[in-house]
């Protein structure tokens, strides 16, 4: 999004500010139309019958029961990511200058950068109009009067609300009142499931990598005219091809220089050759290297010590011969630049003693450092294999169609978005042969995914005990359904119900600060 397109933004929106708020008044005198802020409400007291005749043909008071699980299920979830969230906060270290944006925090098109307009409006939209028609459905199965139902906007459809008779539903029974409070979240956690699974079980199976290769998802220019483009697959590197690929950095035996490779862009395979072997991408300010000069971007060939001379095939092959290494030894380490319109690398020897790796950590990561890291050599380099990052073709077409949400990789899948990878990018998608139009299969693969994504987060999110969420109430009803117990009967006393119920949402609330705060002023 250019600086035009943001400045349009913010002038449709400044203008729908200064139109609503001084007509305001006038707005609230009528029937059918109020302002909730800057949002306008479209209310209509004509649509319970809709709301009827949805709830006749739905089993929904074995929804509310649903739901009422559910809830419980999302409000320990995000309750938990919040604790794990701010226990990492704690134990790991974020420069102020890394914190997230505030922007970041608000799940809205247009304020937060990695939801997509197209998708993300739609996605929501959806989400809070079903989200608040359930409440409804539920209320009128149960009985409960709904008096109006509308539209809320805000320049464009942002959601939908209901309005029960606030009477009839505070005087209902809470089983019955939080069943009607749970249908809201609940479903939202039932389409998120809809989404995930059709995801996994049909758009996945329906596609599959052309090739078996690694996807360059970052690329550094180790020398003009020879970087690996972002975006390509690597579908051979020297003598290795296909799933050999996955290991590169870490296996490969090809000698430090130029290797031959060949890269797919979703259409046509090109062959060329590349700069191989550890990168140096960076120096640590006060270590061996950096006392050296060594050449940043350049590619280390070799490291000898009394006599012994390593090709550094890789980076544990570097790992390997520096702890091998005593601390303070002096050592020789040669590495291969490369220059525009050369194809012979220039090979630059530099002489340095090594200090340990222990006394890095000592200094600047004490909670990290091992006995061990005494007696191994460190020379502070910053380093990646060829300039290059990348993924398995098959581990990304595993995650980008939500395949490993269970399990270790869940935040990276909830996550898709802040990594580029949703909606999947062109020179992804075409990694990939499908069923048919490869733009309408992905189409949908993106909105399940934005649908999945959007209700997910209102749904965990809305079952957070706060007061101004449905959650809250959830929360205290659930309480006073408690107190029924012999054993929970000190819950009969409403002032001990609302300590609880008060102490539980700041607590809540205090954690959301600290993830917000923490990382600007720690």
């Amino acid at each position: 999004m250019n600086y035009n397109d943001i400045f349009l933004i913010i002038l449709i929106v400044f203008s729908w500010i200064i139109i609503i708020i001084p007509l305001a008044p006038a707005i609230n005198k009528s029937k059918h139309f109020a302002t909730m802020g800057p949002a306008l409400m479209i209310r209509s007291t004509k649509n319970g019958g809709v709301l009827d005749a949805v709830a006749k043909h739905l089993p929904a008071k074995s929804l509310g029961k649903i739901s009422t699980v559910l809830v419980v299920f999302g409000g320990l979830l995000a309750f938990g990511m919040l604790l794990y969230e701010a226990v990492l906060l704690t134990i790991i270290h974020i420069p102020t200058s890394a914190a997230p944006p505030l922007q970041d925090y608000l799940a809205l098109p247009l304020i937060n950068p990695f939801i997509p307009l197209g998708y993300g409006t739609a996605s929501l939209v959806f989400a809070v109009v079903i989200h608040e028609m359930f409440h409804g459905i539920v209320a009128r199965k149960h009985g409960i009067k709904v008096n109006s139902v509308g539209a809320l906007f805000f320049i464009i459809p942002i959601g939908a609300f209901v309005e029960p008779d606030e009477k009839e539903i505070m005087a209902a029974d809470p089983v019955v009142r939080r069943r009607i409070i749970a249908a809201g979240p609940g479903i939202n956690l039932i389409i998120a499931a809809i989404c995930i699974v059709l995801l996994v079980f049909v758009m996945m199976p329906a596609s599959t990598p052309i090739h078996s290769g690694v996807y360059v998802d970052n690329s550094t220019t180790l020398y003009s005219g020879h970087a690996i483009p972002k975006g390509m697959e690597i579908t051979s590197y020297g003598n290795l091809s296909g799933k050999q690929l996955n290991n590169l950095e870490t296996t490969s035996m090809i000698t430090p220089g130029l290797a031959n490779i060949t890269l797919f862009n979703g259409k046509t395979e090109t062959n060329g050759s590349v700069p191989t072997g550890v990168a140096i991408v960076d120096l640590i300010s006060g270590c061996p290297a950096a006392a050296a000069n060594v050449s940043t971007d350049s590619i280390i060939y070799n490291i000898s010590d009394a006599g012994h001379s390593h090709i550094i095939y890789n980076i544990n092959t570097l790992g390997d011969v520096l702890d091998n290494i005593t601390p303070g030894t002096t050592i020789n380490m040669t590495v291969l630049t490369f220059h525009t319109g050369k194809t012979v690398p220039a090979y630059t020897t530099y002489t340095m003693k090594t200090v340990s790796t222990y006394h890095y950590y000592a200094k600047n990561d004490p909670t990290a450092n091992k006995a061990a890291y005494k007696d191994e050599s460190f020379i502070g380099v910053q380093i990646d294999y060829s300039g290059i990052g990348y993924e398995s073709i098959d581990s990304l077409h595993s995650l980008v169609f939500g395949g490993q949400l269970v399990g270790p990789n869940f935040y990276e899948t909830l996550g898709l978005p802040l990594l580029g990878l949703s909606p999947i990018p062109a020179s992804l998608s075409h990694m990939f042969s499908t069923p048919f139009n490869s733009y309408i299969f992905f189409g949908i693969t993106n909105t399940l995914y934005w649908f999945f994504w959007i209700d997910f987060l209102l749904g965990i999110m809305n079952a957070l005990p706060l007061s101004i969420l449905d959650g809250g109430q959830f929360f205290r009803d659930t309480l006073t359904i408690a107190s029924r117990r012999d054993r929970l009967k000190f819950l009969r006393d409403e002032n001990n119900v609302k300590k609880i119920y008060y102490a539980m949402g700041i607590f809540v609330f205090l954690l959301l600060m600290y993830i917000i705060i923490a990382p600007r002023i720690i």
